[in-house]
């Protein structure tokens, strides 16, 4: 058990928990995490789960099947490849030509739309310039840019930040048809994550009515080669969400395997997602599923990479209950009832 668990287990009796201490441990953590000299992946490292025979034909039988692959990659490795996830990879494609044409605005087009400024009421969504300190928040800056957008039962796609339609004419609705597919294949994924936990197929439906999610679209400027350690792409940390649902036109994503602990270079497949899971799985299922610390070093290939995480989420309201199965007389749950509003989304500032 890593050091950031043990101390973020709390005290059943009183059902403690401070987001903001679980923050700043995080962030501690981090730091100390050594980054270097990751190695290339073993055709095992990152298990590819194919979702073809149950999403074609969802009996038990295929149920079970892929549930014990998934159940394996969340309790092993906390990431995993999909394929057979029928979305087209025309919708993919699409948003990557999206993001590219928003990308290649002027800088001063784009901040029109930044993240947090004051004239806009909802935080965290718009512009994030390049070399922010946020998402994850560090104290050296992310190298990249990137564009973000979120719903939930209170906030709809015109709650959002979009630059005026002649910009980049069919950019929001590109960027809605894109979401809507993650969040279909996301609730899709729901039945797999409850049967890899022993749970009826229909365990997570209520909780995922209105899932919050969070679109981002980044862009990871080729830069000269830095002398620095410190400088990421994206800094290491681990996904607040209950999963992430990543696709990107190129490698560069490096996660740390807790099998063989050390760094590796995670493969990319021709059109398949990675997905992990994420904080609140995590805490859902009492740390059975793990939630892995991931980075992205700084982008020297001589070329543009983007890639395009979908963070999906329960309700933001929903209270997660500790999952049946997951705890038990020498195993109590390690954390109360609590939704995204009350942990991850009050560390954030949302």
């Amino acid at each position: 058990m890593s050091d950031l668990k043990s101390k973020t287990h709390h005290n059943t009796d009183n059902q403690a928990f401070d987001p903001y201490e679980k923050e700043r441990l995080l962030r501690a953590e981090s730091s100390t995490w050594d980054t270097s000299n990751p190695v290339n992946a073993a055709s095992n490292d990152i298990p590819v789960i194919d979702l073809s025979s149950y999403f074609s034909d969802p009996k038990p039988e295929s149920l079970n099947a892929v549930a014990k692959e998934l159940r394996y990659a969340c309790e092993n490795i906390g990431f995993f490849s999909i394929l057979g996830h029928q979305v087209p990879s025309a919708t993919t494609q699409l948003m990557f030509e999206m993001i590219k044409q928003f990308h290649a605005l002027p800088t001063e087009q784009k901040l029109a739309i930044k993240m947090d400024r004051p004239e806009w009421p909802v935080g965290g969504v718009g512009y994030l310039p390049f070399k922010n300190r946020k998402l994850p928040a560090r104290d050296t800056g992310n190298r990249n840019e990137a564009f973000l957008l979120k719903c939930d039962h209170r906030l709809s796609m015109d709650d959002n930040q979009w630059l005026q339609e002649s910009s980049i004419p069919n950019f929001r609705k590109a960027a809605e048809n894109y979401a809507a597919s993650m969040v279909n294949l996301g609730r899709r994924l729901l039945p797999v994550f409850s049967a890899a936990l022993d749970m009826p197929s229909t365990f997570f439906d209520q909780a995922f009515t209105h899932p919050l999610y969070r679109l981002r679209m980044t862009h990871y400027p080729s830069t000269e080669l830095s002398t620095k350690e410190d400088e990421f792409g994206i800094s290491p940390h681990v996904d607040t969400s209950f999963c992430t649902i990543l696709a990107q036109d190129q490698p560069g994503l490096r996660v740390f395997s807790e099998i063989r602990k050390s760094w590796i270079n995670v493969p990319m497949i021709e059109g398949a997602f990675i997905v992990n899971s994420g904080e609140l799985l995590r805490q859902w299922t009492n740390d059975r599923f793990l939630s892995v610390k991931h980075f992205v070093k700084a982008n020297v290939s001589g070329v543009s990479r983007y890639s395009i995480p979908f963070f999906f989420n329960a309700n933001s309201d929903y209270k997660m209950t500790c999952v049946p199965g997951c705890s038990g007389p020498d195993n109590p749950p390690k954390y109360p009832p609590i939704s995204y509003d009350e942990s991850q989304a009050v560390a954030q500032g949302e």
